[in-house]
């Protein structure tokens, strides 16, 4: 072995810490001994007639559902109709097949297998989590169509015939076992008052569950490694198993291992200040998903406090203000910080993929006992989840401080992104800032795309070129030792917060390596003008000049570059972003891969930015190098129409 990969593994203990290394290792040491495989044996999926099957959820009305979903009744059967045609809406994105059969020969999931067609292992996953179950079951409630139910069990044999237990991708990762047991669950039990939900159809569900509950406790330590959604998905998977099947032998460990691993990992997972570990916004939303579906067995036969533990607890209340505060109040968006996987593991309510008010309308209610919205389509969700009716002409919450630095105006509003590391980052986006104007990103974060894929677009979009900050010498702030993992974090302190004199400062280190810190203000300097000032200055006695890049990845609209600025053709009028700096430089514009404006050629994964999972859509890259001795100020002022 190198001594690069010794230091690389010597730095990822120091700084991942033992616990986590070590329970990595206890996972590696089950595969290489094959327990793990003894424990999870290949096995066709048979039905199962003993064992009570119980199921919590109630089914909503119809005539509830159509009254509070309106005219979104037509979307939800559209979507529906789709999957009965045999094809869903991927990471809610494209239409795809529903493909259950994997595309490889079938051997022991340890075993490694051939990647999917396409090159990443979600696009086979993604239809097997059983997602499109959940809205057929909605679907089924609100306009009564038998076609529903008979694809739900259509497919469920499918699955189970092309799927023997413990064979193939489908179970290789047990957070997709456990997502689609919950799925799977879930559906059924909207579907029991069928006649297409037959004895013989709830044998083999007995036997689909009880052989997805028995998959999770083997792995248990890779995802209290993992420390992350892996861990909170498997634990709400095993609390469900011992709810639906409450006779079977092992339902009391499946309850024992689901409560306690859930509990703790929320302690661990969710800092004091709601922020979550794996630094991601769509992430936070499957940890509060998996902490409403826990609640969800329960059917408002216990309150919160009887759920979870009081740290975990008030946790989870404070994860529901963080969300709260990043969306926006009129259309449920959010920043699409770090990584972006694509999921929503619980749609139940009509809505865009990113609307974030569905889970936070749902959140607020069950754990603040408050509304976070005005009614709307996204009341549907905590009907389903915790049977909560929403407050009656509820106005909007505004949550309290928090650590989130924002400023708002009066259309629009700007989110400075600064962390204090305490598990490893997602993306390298220290100081980044997004701007909003009209509900809609203007400067907008590049999201996620692909995990797995051929270069350059292996996670290409973590780095820091392509955030809205600065780049120091063409380097990353951090150490970069694997796909998804960080070292050398890139820490930010906060400077200054003056929300009523509209303005928030912070300092990021991850340039000091180097001789360089990085100081950013982003100021409100009244209801149209945003300016944000980059200050870089040497640390201790490192003369000598450094490249500088600042960069605004921005809404793809009809541009104008006149010197150091860009006129925006945006359909409320006129945006101007102008860039001031004492050192020349030269001002990039780069568009889907492509140069538009100024000397040379773009990156291939510049200019693009990706709303979803697997799905890129051209933005404009702007950019403005220059090379100086420091210290040295580089302005960025916006100006937006009236």
């Amino acid at each position: 072995m190198s001594s690069r990969n010794w230091q690389v593994q010597l730095k990822t203990l120091l700084q991942l810490g033992v616990e986590q290394t070590g329970l990595y290792g206890v996972y590696q040491l089950g595969l290489k001994t094959g327990q793990i495989a003894r424990q999870t044996p290949v096995h066709p999926i048979q039905p199962v007639e003993q064992f009570r099957l119980t199921f919590p959820w109630r089914r909503v009305p119809g005539e509830t559902l159509a009254a509070i979903q309106g005219s979104y009744c037509d979307d939800l059967k559209a979507e529906a109709d789709e999957i009965l045609a045999g094809n869903f809406r991927c990471f809610g994105g494209a239409l795809r097949p529903i493909q259950l059969r994997p595309p490889a020969e079938l051997r022991h999931w340890s075993i490694p297998i051939p990647e999917a067609t396409d090159g990443d292992i979600k696009s086979v996953w993604e239809p097997a989590r059983f997602g499109w179950a959940i809205l057929l079951a909605r679907a089924y409630a609100r306009f009564g169509d038998e076609s529903y139910p008979q694809a739900f069990w259509e497919r469920l044999e499918e699955f189970t015939a092309y799927n023997p237990a413990n064979a193939g991708p489908n179970w290789a990762s047990a957070q997709e076992v456990a997502l689609r047991l919950m799925a799977a669950g879930f559906a059924a039990g909207i579907f029991q008052a069928s006649p297409h939900t037959t004895p013989g159809r709830l044998d083999l569900l007995r036997g689909f569950l009880i052989a997805h509950a028995e998959r999770i406790p083997p792995t248990l330590s890779y995802a209290q490694a993992q420390n992350n959604n892996h861990l909170l998905s498997e634990a709400a998977g095993m609390w469900t198993a011992a709810r639906l099947l409450p006779d079977h032998p092992a339902a009391r460990r499946w309850n024992a291992l689901g409560q306690a691993n859930f509990n703790r990992g929320i302690q661990k997972q969710v800092a004091l200040d709601g922020s979550y570990a794996q630094h991601s916004v769509n992430y936070h939303r499957l940890m509060l998903h998996t902490a409403l579906w826990v609640a969800s067995l329960y059917q408002g036969e216990r309150s919160a406090s009887e759920i979870f533990t009081p740290p975990a607890l008030a946790r989870l209340r404070a994860a529901v203000q963080w969300l709260r505060i990043q969306t926006d109040t009129g259309t449920g968006l959010a920043p699409n910080y770090g990584h972006n996987d694509g999921a929503n593991i619980l749609p139940l309510a009509c809505g865009s993929y990113g609307d974030q008010r569905p889970v936070l309308q749902a959140a607020m209610q069950f754990f603040l006992q408050q509304a976070s919205f005005p009614s709307g389509a996204w009341d549907e969700a905590p009907l389903w989840l915790c049977s909560a009716q929403p407050p009656k002409n509820a106005a909007v919450n505004t949550p309290g401080e928090s650590p989130i630095l924002r400023l708002d105006a009066p259309q629009s509003w700007a989110i400075l992104r600064s962390a204090r590391y305490h598990s490893r980052p997602a993306h390298a986006d220290q100081l980044h800032v997004d701007v909003w104007f009209r509900g809609q990103p203007l400067a907008l974060d590049a999201g996620t795309y692909l995990y797995n894929a051929p270069q350059p677009w292996e996670n290409a979009l973590a780095g820091v070129s392509v955030h809205n900050t600065i780049q120091v010498d063409g380097l990353e702030p951090m150490t970069r030792a694997g796909r998804f993992l960080w070292l050398d974090w890139d820490q930010a302190t906060l400077l200054m917060r003056d929300e009523a004199g509209g303005i928030l400062a912070a300092r990021r280190d991850g340039y000091r390596r180097i001789g360089v810190l990085h100081e950013r203000r982003l100021c409100r300097m009244d209801a149209r003008e945003w300016r944000i000032t980059d200050r870089l200055l040497p640390t201790g006695r490192q003369p000598g000049a450094h490249s500088l890049r600042l960069h605004w990845l921005i809404d793809d609209l009809p541009w104008t570059v006149t010197g150091q600025q860009v006129e925006l053709a945006h359909p409320a009028g006129p945006v101007h972003l102008r860039i001031e700096c004492e050192a020349a430089g030269q001002i990039h514009l780069d568009r889907a891969g492509e140069r538009l404006y100024g000397e040379g050629a773009a990156a291939p994964i510049a200019g693009w930015h990706s709303p979803t999972y697997g799905v890129r859509k051209p933005a404009l890259s702007l950019s403005f190098t220059c090379r100086s001795g420091l210290p040295l100020e580089i302005h960025s002022v916006w100006q937006l129409p009236g």
